[in-house]
Formats: C-alpha cells, structure tokens, sequence
C-alpha cells in the first residue's frame, strides 16, 4: 500500500499574510478531496493574530490534523486541548529532536486524551529506541538531506538510512513518516519502503497547487509516487 499524502500547512502562512482573506482550511478541505489524508501545521499556526487560533480548527468534517511543536511549546500545546489528532515534537528551528525525556509525561498526558504523539528525529537506533521507551505512536524522518544529496550514491544512501530505519521503527511498533522536500526523484523511492505510512512534501505540495491547483498537486504526486 502505498503511503497517504498530507499537506503541511506552514508555507501558506506567507500567502495568507499578503492574501488576509485567504482561508487555510478551504485549501486544507480542496487538499483533501484531492485525496489528501490530512493537514499538518506548526503550533504557531495557532497564535499568529488574525492568521490562525484554536478556533480555526473548529469545524466540522476536518481532516486529520497534526500539530508541530517544539519541545519548549509543549505547556502551550497542552493548551489546545484535544483539537489536534497527533502532536509530533520537533527540535529547536524544526530540527530533529535530540532528547525526548523531558517529553515523557506529556506524551503519557495526551495519549490519555486519545491523542497520537510522534517525534521527528534522525534515522537512528538510539533514537528510535527513546521514542518507544516515551511510549509515542510515531517517528518522522527528514527528507532534507537526501533531497539535498549532491550525488544520485548519496541520495540513495540516504534513502537506505530511512528504509532501515523505518524497519527498526515497525520491530519497535512506531509508525513512520517522513517529511520535509521530495522534488520529482524522492517520492517514488521513499514509497518504495513499506513501514513509510505518510509522506508530508514540503513545500513542493504548495509549488505544484500554485501552478495547477489542489486536486491536480495531489493527483501528480500520487503519480511520482508509483
């Protein structure tokens, strides 16, 4: 099977502030009758003024919703009580995250509430076993640096890092998905790994919608990733 498509909202923060009657979940709802599987967007998202609060995500028939948050925003994740589905925990800038003790009890908290907990780390051992003694539901793994590969060897080493990882991450019964730039070369290959459940193209979902619209992005990835 291949993995679901979600759309990463954070790259409309821009058109929204210069197009204020701009609204991020009309997209997010013509994102998902494309055949896209839910929406992803940083906590920040919800306390950028008029651009977006809890309240925005109020509606009914909302697709899923992930919330990324830096480990210092958990207090004002915990805020949003049980708007989003899944809370995925990022390290400083977006980075991977380094250390997931301080997030044990949160992730305790909000998988009470019903709600999914992921990290996005590095593809490595000693991370992936963090993130299942803290008990959480999910890993993401970084497109960046195989996007970013100079070479079509490094790429694919790349892509060789994520695949054992993701294997790894099924043993540990943490579900994967990865996130981040994919271009026209990535999606098919990061696809291709069977533990990979959802692919977050950033920001190449927003670049195609721009040029051919929402349902044709969507179609069009689906098809880079066969």
């Amino acid at each position: 099977m291949r993995p679901r498509i979600v759309l990463d909202l954070d790259p409309g923060l821009t058109v929204v502030r210069a197009l204020p009657n701009l609204d991020l979940l009309d997209i997010a709802y013509g994102a998902t009758h494309g055949g896209a599987c839910g929406m992803i967007a940083s906590a920040a998202l919800f306390t950028t003024g008029s651009v977006g609060s809890v309240g925005l995500f109020d509606r009914p028939g909302l697709p899923l919703l992930t919330v990324k948050a830096e480990i210092e925003e958990i207090d004002r994740v915990a805020a949003f009580g049980q708007v989003p589905d899944r809370i995925v925990l990022v390290g400083d800038r977006g980075r991977a995250l380094s250390d997931v003790s301080r997030a044990v009890d949160f992730v305790a908290r909000a998988t009470g509430a019903g709600q999914e907990v992921g990290a996005l780390i590095e593809p490595e051992p000693t991370m992936l076993k963090e993130c299942a003694r803290a008990k959480m539901q999910w890993v993401y793994f970084s497109s960046v640096t195989a996007q970013a590969a100079n070479s079509s060897e490094a790429a694919a080493a790349e892509i060789a890092r994520i695949e054992s990882a993701s294997a790894a991450a099924n043993k540990l019964r943490l579900r994967v998905a990865v996130i981040g730039p994919m271009g026209k070369q990535l999606p098919s290959a990061i696809a291709a790994i069977s533990s990979v459940e959802e692919l977050v193209p950033t920001p190449d979902l927003w670049e195609m919608a721009l040029r051919c619209g929402w349902e044709r992005a969507i179609s069009e990835f689906a098809t880079l990733m066969r």
